[in-house]
């Protein structure tokens, strides 16, 4: 039993109480190595105008400089691309076939997909998903975060139902479950407590610009879940991918 998981109070997000994550505050000096945030504090909103079928508009923030193509936020059962025709989700909180599957590009533009084979892991709160066509270059799929990535206290971009990007960081890692927690000094704008509704959305570590997959809600608080960086896991995720190809 991991003693800094949420999951002690609240095993599921499906289960956990509803709640409110913080609204902007006064200006509060932020930690170092974390260059990618801007001197005001900004919330992470991802865009300013979003409609599922339709092209939408990124929102120019701090945000805009990392690219989110790849997740899919018309459901609240979020599906996170990590090929082409694949997607993930949290095993207890799947998006169902007849629910189109939709992302937009850098430039706004929409894309559906449908959900034509799923397989449950035997390990960790996953699913995975075969999508009825491949997705072009131009939405991107995340690549696992490696297992060497998952070092205490390195930041952490946390993804909720509302399109929003928060910063937390790595508690710790046991196994194939990883914990998160809040910064502590950083402005409360980057501090999101996860609710009813997130399970299943992503949380990335950045390197060189580029977002890697860390973990997919599965508790509420600062979140956890099951850790991407674990070869167990990464084996797991492949072997359902042949077997639906």
């Amino acid at each position: 039993m991991l003693r800094f998981l949420p999951t002690l109070a609240c095993l599921l997000l499906a289960s956990c109480g509803l709640g409110h994550g913080p609204t902007m505050e006064g200006a509060v000096p932020r930690p170092a190595g974390l260059s990618f945030l801007p001197d005001r504090a900004e919330k992470g909103d991802l865009f300013a105008i979003y409609q599922p079928g339709l092209p939408s508009k990124w929102r120019g923030n701090w945000t805009s400089q990392f690219d989110f193509s790849g997740i899919s936020f018309n459901d609240a059962r979020t599906a996170t691309l990590i090929a082409p025709s694949f997607v993930v989700m949290a095993k207890h909180f799947q998006r169902p076939s007849n629910v189109p599957v939709m992302f937009h590009n850098k430039r706004g533009r929409s894309y559906k997909r449908l959900i034509v084979s799923q397989r449950n892991l035997s390990v960790g709160d996953i699913s995975v998903a075969k999508l009825n066509e491949p997705l072009p270059p131009d939405v991107k799929p995340f690549p696992f975060a490696d297992a060497s990535d998952a070092t205490a206290a390195r930041p952490v971009l946390v993804t909720d139902q509302h399109e929003t990007v928060f910063v937390h960081r790595i508690a710790a890692v046991a196994g194939g479950t990883i914990g998160l927690d809040w910064i502590p000094g950083l402005n409360p704008v980057y501090r999101k407590k996860l609710i009813v509704g997130d399970s299943g959305n992503p949380s990335f570590i950045a390197k060189n610009g580029r977002l890697f997959l860390l973990e997919t809600h599965t508790s509420g608080g600062p979140g956890a879940g099951p850790f991407y960086g674990e070869p167990q896991i990464q084996g797991a995720i492949r072997a359902a991918m042949e077997k639906m190809n």
